[in-house]
């Protein structure tokens, strides 16, 4: 029911558990997929990544917990920073942008006693969390426009905290925290890597930082991509038929006949067009890819590790595979099966403040439920599931039971 869109409240209701029993499954449920996961994860050593592939997309989406108090009805902004292989779609590492463990006050208390405020934040002891002070200076960012009536007034809670604990991670750190997952995930052979990355320059920054040795040995190519997000669907399919016309008039093959030629000399004929374009482009621009496609519109490259010396139809190759289909489809998931992923929306009611009732409350419960999902997702599958990513990367041999995982 969690990973399938059902409410809290109404899981209550189907099961007849009270909350507190409700949250003890998935407390239970948490340490049971935390403990599958770390086993059957040390077998990343045993892949085949040569066979499987030795491509990967990262990316990130907003998660928003509800403030506790209603009357001022503000939102926390959440980083979800996902990793997927492309080829099997496995989510190598999920991070959410919270410490679950931590305690405001005393994070402040500590950095008082530091004396780190008097440093810039790379020079703090603790310069990981946002500090007390900081997250209030971005609450009273996010509520200044809020008008609460007169009559509220009184009872509004000035010193508002966190939901319970917890506490926001500064997204530099998450970023390369993630990237050093990674490596550790990926550094027990000398396999050639791709990471296509997300337009987000600290997200690029600790990958390059990360993977510094092996990409100075060649192992490692790192990809920016960014695109156009907020396109219709209309725009879109103008889009694509723009890109199929360029297409037509590029390789003198009529549409028709393009689409019945076999997938495979499709793509050696457009590495070969883009091998051509990329003649007379500097290997510093970025490159706008021609031919549209309906998840990404206006989709932009950049080789961070581009150089002289690589041939011209790997550059043209990297250029095509380079897309973060796979991580936004697993997002899109999240979105669609998870209640406290849904976007909230502004009501009139409700003083334009954005809100959604099925949001959670507890950074403890968001980080849970997240992973539950990941471990679904990874080695559980639907019932129309025939090979979970974990089977496709050879971690599992078949679909996980949740008697296997219970018992």
């Amino acid at each position: 029911m969690i990973t399938n869109g059902v409410p809290i409240t109404k899981i209550c209701d189907f099961t007849e558990l009270s909350p507190r029993d409700v949250y003890r499954k998935i407390d239970f449920l948490h340490e049971r997929v935390i403990d599958f996961t770390a086993k059957r994860e040390e077998g990343f050593d045993r892949v085949s990544w040569e066979k499987v592939g030795r491509r990967f997309a990262t990316d990130s989406q907003t998660l928003h917990l509800n403030w506790p108090n209603k009357r001022t009805r503000a939102q926390i902004a959440v980083h979800h920073l996902c990793t997927a292989h492309a080829n099997s779609g496995y989510i190598m590492a999920a991070d959410l942008q919270l410490d679950p463990k931590a305690d405001l006050p005393a994070v402040q208390a500590q950095m008082v006693a530091n004396g780190d405020f008097n440093f810039p934040r790379a020079y703090r002891q603790q310069a990981r969390l946002w500090s007390e002070s900081e997250f209030k200076l971005y609450l009273d960012k996010i509520t200044w426009k809020v008008v609460i009536h007169p009559s509220e007034a009184p009872e509004v809670d000035l010193g508002l905290q966190l939901p319970h604990r917890g506490g926001l991670v500064r997204q530099d750190m998450m970023q390369m925290a993630h990237a050093f997952h990674l490596r550790k995930f990926l550094g027990k052979g000398d396999e050639r890597f791709v990471f296509v990355l997300d337009g987000d320059s600290g997200l690029a920054m600790s990958f390059v930082s990360a993977f510094a040795p092996w990409i100075r040995d060649r192992r490692v190519d790192v990809i920016v991509v960014d695109f156009d997000k907020e396109q219709s669907n209309d725009q879109r399919l103008n889009l694509v038929n723009e890109g199929k016309e360029r297409l037509e008039l590029d390789s003198n093959i009529p549409k028709d006949v393009f689409d019945e030629i076999p997938p495979q000399t499709k793509i050696e004929i457009q590495d070969i067009l883009i091998e051509e374009i990329l003649e007379d482009q500097p290997i510093t621009m970025p490159f706008e890819w021609p031919y549209h496609t309906k998840p990404e519109p206006h989709r932009r490259i950049r080789i961070l590790t581009d150089r002289d010396s690589m041939p011209a139809d790997r550059r043209a190759r990297l250029m095509r595979l380079a897309t973060l289909r796979s991580v936004d489809a697993y997002f899109h998931k999240v979105r669609s099966n998870l209640k406290l992923a849904e976007r909230p929306a502004p009501t009139a009611s409700g003083n334009r403040r954005t809100w959604h009732k099925m949001h959670l409350y507890k950074p403890e419960t968001m980080v849970k439920i997240v992973d539950i999902y990941r471990f679904t997702h990874n080695w559980m599958g639907k019932k129309t599931t025939k090979k979970t990513p974990a089977m496709k990367l050879g971690l599992a041999k078949g679909k996980v039971d949740a008697k296997e995982l219970f018992y």
